[in-house]
């Protein structure tokens, strides 16, 4: 009995077509009545489910490919709060974005940092993302206040002006995540990641050019020299992952630490929303993690992306994307949960209902919540996952034997036991990710110790002459496509190289290549926000200090990581 799939009319990736296809897969006629044709298997939608959609699934045999409030990471305003509270919580280790602000809400504060950054010397670079846009709209970097303007709910965000250069040009990763149970918590990163280029060399000096600051593909494609042949970097502007890390090993830089400062960005940022997600066994979620490396290889979570682009638009796409695909379905394991000699009885027809008050969403959610709850040990007993790492996805949590058993513990309907097991996860996580700054830090110093001086990023330009100032003393430089040295990797590196050798896989793939509501708004500065007003104490006396805080979620000019917190 053939599968069926259900899809978005117009909106289905040909990719996931043809892979379904060719595995002997029929799709689902929208306009012929359920009890008409075979019960569908998979439905792929774009956009997210309803409620009644979600419920009217029957696992295994019928599979979605969204899980219910898994966008509260992929808008960036909810991702910074949830980021916010596991940094309030556990520490410098959840430093993985930039200092950000949410706007208008956090405008004040906003101001404070900028001041603070002013008065103190600092680089004082900032960029602002709308929430909810994607592919680059309504995205600016500024280093003037008075240039800053929105008209809808937006992100200002430290821009990392020191990120590691290739050839003098700006690049980010595109990391793909397959998620496929929340509680507990179960990930799986695919190796073979898109290195996504902007298609002007990176300059400063310049900071309207979006083509020198923004690596988007849906913005790069359209630039006038995309096709052109760029020095270290030939046409387009995209790599594959095997490309990219023979660039690296010809630094003299291995991949593997970088690596695994990925796998904690991707494990902590799920780990924030986790427990608020309902579980639903027919679901999983496909996300596409966007992350830049500063000069000190640093991984910095930029946002994720819900729904990441499947369209193949070129060769370095058919050679990540096609496979990306069919991987997915084969960790899935779809043969495993839809049986061919056996079918679902038809779900029963959404019913017209009106719009649920807030009061009735709310007790939904505690009435599920609960349920969850009551039922969680027996679930993590009596589930059997069916899904494997296949092809060139690796399980990225949970990735050892405490992991493991403290996700079980994030079942539990007693919040000591959730919170305690939350706390074993990212101790475990604190430890991978010291041994991989280690290592870094390690790298860093054996190529920057005798090897090829790497190429100074353009200085930014000086708030009060415009021109690019001097770097400070001492400031380190970062990595990019100079000459490379003779030797691919330092023997200084070599117990690196042995240490990851059996716990990392293969960075090479083992397959073969096949708007807001409220108007625009520009602010100036208000007035005493660069020194607090200070009220003078009756009798007189020295006036109180003041102090304000201003929450961060990272600050790029700090990496070092405490063992504390």
């Amino acid at each position: 009995m053939a599968r069926v799939l259900r899809y978005d009319v117009e909106r289905l990736p040909p990719v996931i077509r043809h892979d379904l296809a060719a595995r002997g897969w029929v799709e689902f006629d929208e306009e012929k009545e359920e009890n008409e044709q075979p019960t569908w298997n998979l439905w792929w939608k774009s956009a997210r489910f309803t409620l009644s959609q979600l419920g009217s699934a029957h696992y295994p045999m019928q599979r979605l490919n969204h899980f219910p409030k898994s966008g509260e990471i992929t808008k960036k305003d909810t991702l910074l709060r949830n980021l916010r509270r596991m940094r309030g919580v556990h520490g410098q280790v959840c430093d993985i974005l930039p200092e950000s602000f949410i706007l208008p809400g956090e405008y004040v504060k906003f101001c404070q940092a900028f001041a603070d950054a002013r008065d103190e010397g600092r680089p004082n670079l900032w960029i602002c993302k709308p929430s909810e846009l994607s592919r680059g709209r309504k995205i600016f970097v500024f280093k003037d206040i008075g240039q800053l303007s929105y008209d809808c709910a937006s992100v200002v965000q430290k821009y990392v002006d020191n990120p590691m250069l290739l050839s003098g040009y700006k690049f980010d990763l595109r990391v793909y995540v397959l998620v496929t149970s929340f509680q507990p918590l179960r990930v799986y990163i695919y190796r073979n990641f898109l290195v996504r280029f902007g298609t002007e060399k990176y300059d400063l000096s310049d900071l309207s050019n979006l083509h020198s600051h923004l690596t988007n593909t849906s913005l790069n494609k359209f630039a006038p020299n995309f096709d052109a042949e760029k020095e270290g970097i030939g046409e387009g502007c995209k790599w594959d992952a095997a490309r990219f890390t023979e660039w690296l090993a010809a630094q003299g830089i291995v991949m593997g630490p970088i690596w695994e400062r990925i796998e904690t960005v991707v494990n902590l940022t799920l780990l924030s929303i986790a427990p608020f997600v309902p579980q639903n066994q027919a679901c999983f979620e496909l996300y596409g993690f966007d992350l830049l490396l500063d000069h000190h290889l640093k991984p910095w979570l930029l946002e994720v992306n819900f729904s990441p682009a499947l369209q193949v638009d070129g060769a370095v796409d058919e050679k990540v994307k096609v496979p990306l695909v069919h991987d997915m379905f084969d960790t899935l394991n779809l043969s495993a949960c839809l049986p061919a000699d056996a079918a679902p009885a038809a779900p029963p027809k959404e019913a017209k209902r009106a719009k649920p008050t807030a009061r009735q969403r709310l007790l939904s959610d505690v009435i599920t919540s609960r349920k969850h709850g009551e039922n969680a040990k027996a679930f993590g007993r009596r589930v059997e996952f069916v899904d494997k790492a296949a092809g060139a996805f690796d399980r990225c949590f949970p990735f050892n034997q405490a992991t493991e058993k403290a996700s079980q513990l994030l079942l539990s309907q007693a919040q000591n036991e959730r919170d305690g097991a939350t706390k074993a996860v990212v101790g475990e996580i604190k430890k991978r990710e010291l041994a991989a700054i280690q290592d870094t830090r390690m790298i860093m110093k054996a190529v920057r110790g005798g090897h090829a001086a790497p190429e100074q990023p353009p200085a930014a330009p000086s708030p009060s002459t415009g021109s690019p100032s001097a770097p400070p003393k001492g400031a380190k430089r970062a990595p990019t496509a100079s000459t490379p040295p003779a030797s691919s990797v330092p023997s200084s590196l070599a117990g690196i190289q042995k240490r990851l050798e059996g716990n990392l896989p293969s960075m090479l793939p083992r397959r073969a290549s096949g708007a807001g509501s409220f108007a625009r708004q520009t602010h100036p500065i208000p007035p005493g926000v660069t020194k607090p007003r200070q009220r003078k104490p009756v009798g007189g006396g020295t006036p109180p200090t003041a102090t304000t805080s201003t929450p961060t979620a990272g600050r790029p000019r700090n990496d070092a990581l405490t063992t504390t917190g």
